[in-house]
């Protein structure tokens, strides 16, 4: 796993990583939200698209899209859609984006639905290793597309 990220703190290596997706984050905080952005960015990882609600993503989200989406569980001021309000409607409308879920929650159940509902990940934001976990998990999806890109 060190290989992995020395990579990626590596001054020197200037060369992005080339994604399968653009990275959507969906979250109500805002500064949240930027140190999610501000830490995927330094490890290399540019194409981000950010979203403060689950309706203001829903109305920009085309089916052609290739996206990867980081979504907040809880969205308390954002709206009156939920996380897995958003993750239902994604599966609703048959759109082909893996979801990695974000949770002040640290229930087991609450990771379990998620899991069950569709979601490829579940972290507890209040732990101090989310971001890097978060990038792990974007960087596995993206090797598994790149696999079956291989395939084809």
């Amino acid at each position: 796993m060190y290989d992995l990220y020395s990579r990626f703190l590596d001054p020197n290596l200037e060369k992005k990583i080339p994604l399968f997706f653009t990275v959507t984050l969906l979250d109500d905080d805002l500064l949240y939200l930027e140190q999610m952005k501000d830490f995927l960015q330094s490890m290399k990882i540019d194409n981000i698209e950010c979203f403060t609600s689950g309706e203001a993503f829903l109305a920009a989200v085309k089916e052609s899209d290739k996206r990867l989406i980081v979504c907040d569980l809880d969205f308390g001021s954002g709206g009156p859609m939920n996380g897995i309000d958003i993750l239902d409607e994604i599966r609703k409308r048959n759109l082909k984006m893996p979801v990695i879920m974000l949770s002040g929650t640290d229930k087991i159940t609450t990771a379990i639905e998620t899991l069950m509902k569709g979601a490829l990940d579940y972290f507890f934001k209040g732990n101090q290793n989310t971001f890097t976990s978060v990038l792990t998990s974007i960087l596995k999806i993206n090797e598994i597309q790149r696999l079956e890109e291989e395939k084809k």
